[in-house]
């Protein structure tokens, strides 16, 4: 049975963190650059390092044994937001730009930000080591989520009159993802595990220190973010919220039973995909000029709704 104080007390933090820097932000304590520093804090330099120091405490033999696991997860990012951009293009109000990020926001979650603060309290150490593998999946998706709109942009700046044709937004897209620290720092610690190298104990520690940081800089930041954006509830915001919930979920359940995935790390993958909209998307949303209102709104109801997905997917992981 569910231990209600746990997840209680797993939830409330966060809770906690992500009101105040909602209030924060209304109250205009800091301004957009100072947010972004946050973020940048947050994603660029705490989280890498806490997702570097979390990979390399897995055992060895453990990590050999995750082949299955790690292949579903890839099919459950990358395959689900290839087959969902597909699908969702065809859809007349959704073309171009809309599409992408609809697709995006089904094949991503905000696990970077919230994986170690909810799951640690919860299942303990062995989480860190699920956060680290489903944030390598979901950065692989972001970069081609950059391209498609960089694409989709230079296809509809090169049509206007009068434009001169753009350099390689492929390319750029690419470099833009390749650069990314969320990217390279599992897999450097992947491969510190796969070669048997001991990271000494002062340099973990000096990881961990920073890493540390994550989850109350990377929640406060949502909590500014959504203070920055007016909440609109429609058809649109529900049923893309239902979608970020349920769908990537229930494709990755599908997968272990394919699979026949037996993993440590699977209950913790699944409550993972159930996880909010990556805050990514609203700032995708934002630069490309598709379904910003609605991409907020979704963030902030899916935030709300880790109340519900949490006991969920940790009932069905079971």
């Amino acid at each position: 049975m569910m231990n209600i104080a746990g997840l209680v007390g797993a939830l409330l933090p966060v809770f906690f963190v992500l009101a105040l820097g909602y209030v924060a932000g209304k109250r205009h304590a800091f301004d957009v650059i100072q947010a972004a520093g946050f973020s940048k804090l947050a994603l660029g330099f705490a989280l890498p390092a806490a997702l570097f120091v979390s990979m390399t405490d897995i055992r060895r033999d453990l990590l050999l044994q995750q082949g299955r696991l790690v292949l579903a997860l890839l099919l459950a990012h990358v395959g689900l937001f290839l087959i969902a951009l597909l699908v969702l293009r065809r859809i007349e109000s959704l073309k171009g730009a809309g599409a992408i990020i609809c697709a995006l926001m089904l094949s991503s979650s905000a696990t970077p930000v919230f994986g170690i603060a909810v799951l640690q309290p919860l299942l303990g150490d062995t989480s860190a080591g699920t956060v680290g593998l489903v944030a390598l999946a979901i950065n692989l998706v972001m970069p081609m989520a950059i391209i498609f709109l960089e694409i989709n942009g230079a296809t509809t700046i090169a049509s206007a009159p009068g434009k001169a044709p753009q350099s390689s937004p492929a390319i750029g897209g690419l470099k833009a993802g390749l650069k990314s620290p969320l990217l390279w720092a599992p897999v450097l610690g992947i491969l510190v595990v796969l070669i048997g190298f001991h990271i000494p104990v002062a340099v973990a520690s000096s990881f961990e220190m920073i890493g540390s940081a994550t989850s109350g800089v990377a929640v406060f930041t949502v909590g500014l973010t959504l203070a920055a954006h007016e909440f609109h509830l429609s058809k649109m915001v529900l049923l893309g919220t239902l979608g970020r919930i349920t769908v990537q979920t229930a494709v990755l359940f599908a997968l272990f039973q394919l699979l026949q995935v037996s993993s440590p790390f699977a209950r913790e993958a699944l409550v993972c995909t159930s996880f909010p909209m990556a805050t990514a998307v609203v700032l995708f949303a934002a630069k490309y000029k598709a379904l910003e209102a609605e991409a907020a709104s979704i963030l902030l109801l899916s935030t709300v709704s880790l109340l519900i997905t949490v006991p969920i997917t940790m009932a069905l992981g079971r």
